[in-house]
């Protein structure tokens, strides 16, 4: 019997997969057996393996796992299966399939780490929301919940009371992407609204640059724009957006201002810009400043001319079709997700991670938890819901 921790974020984007990764890395240096499951997968990625949700291939390549990750990831949403799922009288059976992906996951193992896939409640449409699966697989659950204090204790009790009005037994609460600044002020906070509860505080995260950027890689995959010029560097950390949308004089002094590796935004139509920029070195106050990339937006490509200029300067050249507010909202918009070769984040998440989570406090709270059968109950729920269809019908 293993002991069971399901990850739980209270909003999109709160860290569950960062969280996952470090606690995995740790028990895996205290040389426990580790098992890690996603049971339902929103965004899956084609692979080796067929179509899995990313963060089963994530922890499966970098951790190495040998299960299939059709176990890790036995319920794929993919386009059409909720459609499907709410137009059949008589359900598939996802309860069975979950319950016989994690004894495959959880043989051998003393510890079971299970993702959940946004808030409490995703996953209703299908009768598998977080709280139902977490219940399911008798897991106690740490909710991961965003810097701050009125939205976060908001999210984090509404989160809360969804998992425990399914019967599912949250144990504690990690604060993640908290501003350095404040992690004082945040920690003493939420601090109070977990004593109000009977949970415990596992950790406040601060936030880290290199996890909330994207990489050029993300931006090509999430934005597809067209690629007219690329250098060998997709898993390049892209730490500021820069907007062209100033005369000349105002955007160098605004970039002069601007450290690490930029990505500047604007229209193809901007030449003076484009001119500018091999003379743009001596304003960086720190040498390691580069521009990386430039994303032009508009219908209009640079010329021949300019687009020499630029890979002169070994500078990524990307053109998105669409006005420059549309172009930054999409921007605005990608999911920051560490993957298997980004290294750099992977170092990053297992240092300020680590530092930052009462780890032993979780594992000593955790339960060998015993699995029941499914068989009856699952023949039941089938029965019960078949009863309710027909009622409804007559």
């Amino acid at each position: 019997m293993a002991k069971n921790l399901f990850i739980a974020g209270i909003s999109k984007d709160a860290g569950k997969s960062t969280i996952s990764l470090a606690v995995i890395d740790k028990l895996l240096k205290m040389n426990k057996k580790v098992g890690f499951m996603k049971p339902v997968g929103q965004r899956w990625l084609s692979s080796r393996w067929g179509k899995v949700e990313e963060d089963v291939i994530l922890m499966k390549q970098i951790f190495n796992f040998e299960e299939s990750p059709k176990d890790m990831n036995p319920i794929v949403v993919k386009k059409g299966f909720t459609e499907d799922y709410l137009s059949r009288i008589v359900k598939p059976d996802l309860t069975t399939k979950i319950l016989d992906a994690y004894r495959n996951v959880s043989k051998g193992k003393e510890y079971v780490i299970i993702e959940g896939t946004g808030d409490a409640g995703v996953g209703s449409v299908i009768d598998k929301s977080n709280a139902e699966v977490a219940k399911l697989l008798n897991a106690d659950v740490v909710l991961v919940g965003k810097g701050g204090i009125g939205s976060a204790i908001d999210k984090l009790e509404l989160n809360r009371r969804f998992f425990e009005s399914h019967g599912a037994h949250v144990i504690g609460v990690i604060v993640n992407k908290v501003i350095k600044d404040k992690v004082q002020k945040v920690r003493e906070n939420i601090k109070r609204y977990c004593k109000k509860y009977n949970l415990k505080m596992y950790g406040c995260i601060p936030y880290s640059p290199i996890l909330s950027h994207p990489t050029l890689g993300q931006v090509i995959e999430q934005l597809k724009p067209e690629i007219i010029y690329e250098t060998d560097d997709r898993k390049t950390i892209l730490d500021k957006f820069v907007i062209g949308a100033s005369r000349v004089e105002e955007f160098v002094e605004y970039l002069g201002e601007k450290s690490g590796n930029l990505m500047l935004i604007f229209p193809a139509v901007r030449i003076d810009l484009i001119f500018a920029i091999p003379n743009l070195k001596h304003l960086f106050n720190n040498p390691q400043t580069r521009i990386h990339s430039i994303l032009f937006c508009g219908k209009q490509k640079p010329t021949k001319i300019e687009i020499q200029i630029l890979q002169k300067e070994n500078i990524n050249i990307l053109l998105k079709k669409g006005d420059t507010f549309s172009t930054i909202s999409k921007l605005n918009a990608i999911s920051i997700k560490t993957g298997p070769y980004d290294k750099n984040k992977i170092e990053e998440i297992k240092k300020i991670v680590t530092e930052n989570i009462q780890y032993i406090d979780i594992f000593n709270l955790l339960k060998e938890q015993d699995i029941e059968d499914p068989f009856g109950n699952t023949m039941k729920n089938i029965v019960n819901k078949v009863m309710r269809n027909v009622k409804r019908m007559l």
